[in-house]
């Protein structure tokens, strides 16, 4: 009789230390994910506040030829021979594919970022170009 009592008490200890081993592992488990979901939102975060910047420079710079480009435009509305006519119709096509550009930057997400500043990038190099071309063909008018 006694080793029964004594067996059942050893199966009653041995019991609550394994519980006591399992809450302190599930404990540690929970910490252990709580860090992991704290990581993740912080590196969210600073990718978020990335994006942002990102997204914010290159606006910056769009607005900034966008303006460059309507400066020229009221000069050439000035003058009314054919030629400036013709110019600021290129200038204003070039003005409107920035307009999109300007409207890719503002609806991009994050996965599309690396494709939508490619775009925006070679949007800004064909504005370059076209206004040396500009230059060239009309040098007369942007004396």
């Amino acid at each position: 009789m006694m080793k029964k009592y004594f067996f059942l008490l050893s199966a009653m200890v041995f019991m609550a230390c394994n519980n006591t081993n399992n809450d302190a592992a599930d404990k540690k488990l929970k910490e252990g994910a709580e860090d992991i979901r704290e990581g993740a939102e912080m590196k969210a975060d600073t990718a978020g506040a990335y994006l942002k910047e990102q997204k914010e420079k290159a606006s910056e710079t769009i607005n900034a030829r966008k303006k460059e480009i309507d400066e020229k435009i009221e000069a050439l509305k000035k003058d009314s021979n054919k030629k400036s006519a013709e110019a600021r119709k290129k200038l204003e096509a070039t003005r409107a594919d920035l307009d999109k550009k300007l409207e890719e930057i503002k609806n991009s997400s994050a996965e599309a970022w690396e494709e939508t500043k490619q775009g925006v990038d070679k949007a800004l190099d064909k504005a370059d170009k076209q206004w040396q071309e500009f230059k060239t063909d009309f040098k007369e008018l942007f004396k």
